[in-house]
């Protein structure tokens, strides 16, 4: 006696069982590959943001005869309000600043658009190191740490990049 049998098609569950197997492998080998890569990207991200707000502070000290932003007109008191509107508004030689255009006031802006964000924890507040003042080390509480008697600037975070640097010493 002869048995039709209709042919299937398809995969068996050892094919599909044996691809899956690959694909775990393949997305095993690409991940950490795939992380570093952000990591890396991440660094890049705040270095150039570091650079272009050190570039800033630089050129709004050389234009008002050597003073940092961040202190307030009449000396003392330093704060972030006043650094952010000393980078991003029109400033006079004193330091009091006004809008882009502002008759009177020829300097700036030496950044045009917001503060940026610290890639790593995605913040753009400072605190603000006053002269003479300590810092016990980054925390990620803000974006960046400013210190005002150097003009110095750092990313506030504790990430480690992936060369195993502190991020926070770039």
């Amino acid at each position: 006696m002869k048995f039709n049998h209709p042919k299937t098609q398809g995969f068996t569950i050892l094919e599909i069982v044996v691809a899956a197997a690959i694909l775990i492998m393949l997305a095993g080998i690409a991940m950490p590959t795939f992380r570093d890569s952000i990591a890396d990207a991440e660094v890049a991200s705040t270095r150039s943001m570091l650079a272009r707000m050190r570039t800033s502070i630089d050129f709004y000290a050389f234009q008002h005869q050597e003073n940092l932003p961040g202190e307030a007109v009449g000396g003392g008191v330093w704060t972030a309000t006043t650094l952010d509107e000393q980078l991003r508004m029109a400033s006079d030689l004193a330091g009091n600043t006004a809008a882009v255009g502002t008759a009177g006031f020829p300097f700036g802006p030496y950044l045009n658009e917001a503060l940026p964000a610290n890639p790593f924890n995605g913040l753009s507040t400072f605190t603000i190191i006053v002269p003479g003042g300590g810092f016990q080390g980054p925390d990620d509480t803000t974006g960046w740490v400013y210190w005002a008697d150097t003009g110095t600037i750092r990313a506030n975070t504790t990430e480690i990049s992936p060369n195993n640097g502190a991020v926070y010493d770039l």
